[in-house]
């Protein structure tokens, strides 16, 4: 089994379907009835208070979501239930069309609208998820947390799982030196967190695998030590 830091983290799928059909019809601007044939789209689902949004994995292409076929919001605040933070995307596969740029509301912000016509997956995104744009995932056990900087979303996130508690960072770019990280950052309430991430061999401290790097993080008195992943590298499974 892998380590229980990441357990919070593990797959929760759902499926919704609309009625079975292999063409959905809908009517254009003039008013007419047209034949749209959903496909697959896999990327990353959004939302909150005004955000209902999804980006490609592929294309990174940003559409906005249009569920009224298929509600998205309760398998996404199932899958992401588990120690989440505002605005938190979960990885998704869906089926769906595009319907093109809506003039209404905050859709009309985006290039194009996606229908949903159903829900394959949507599970809590982590280190596995290939369209995840982190920069390392760091993890620890005794206590066990785990710490996701996250460039493309300005955020550094702390999960503690031994209090129960998220907590967000602004995202600041690491000083490099050799082959050692150091983040240092703040958050709205004047908390500041120092990272410290090394590439050297890691054990999880629960089995035999090794990472290819440590991490040792500072936060309001208190050192919580562990490992890391960095996006891109190949992390073997087996120890």
């Amino acid at each position: 089994m892998f380590m229980a830091a990441l357990l919070f983290q593990a797959c929760t799928s759902s499926e919704k379907k609309a009625p079975a059909a292999d063409t959905v019809s809908v009517k254009n601007s003039a008013d007419t009835l047209i034949s749209k044939t959903p496909i697959t789209f896999k990327g990353l689902y959004t939302f909150g208070n005004e955000v209902n949004t999804f980006q490609e994995c592929t294309a990174q292409n940003i559409y906005w979501v249009n569920d009224s076929l298929v509600d998205m919001r309760k398998p996404y605040e199932e899958s992401v239930k588990f120690l989440s933070y505002p605005y938190e995307s979960a990885y998704a596969e869906v089926k769906g069309y595009l319907s093109g740029k809506s003039s209404e509301g905050y859709a009309s912000e985006y290039e194009n609208v996606l229908v949903i016509t159903e829900i394959s997956k949507l599970e809590q995104k982590n280190f596995r998820t290939d369209c995840y744009n982190y920069e390392f995932i760091a993890m620890g056990n005794e206590p066990f947390w785990s710490l996701d900087i996250i460039p493309f979303e300005k955020r550094i996130v702390l999960k503690d799982v031994a209090e129960e508690k998220v907590i967000e960072f602004f995202y600041s770019p690491a000083h490099i030196s050799g082959d050692t990280f150091q983040y240092s950052t703040t958050n709205p309430k004047n908390e500041k967190l120092e990272v410290l991430i090394r590439k050297e061999k890691c054990s999880d401290g629960m089995s035999d695998r090794q990472y290819n790097y440590s991490a040792e993080i500072r936060l309001n008195g208190k050192t919580l030590k562990g490992c890391a992943i960095k996006k891109g590298e190949i992390y073997n499974d087996r120890p």
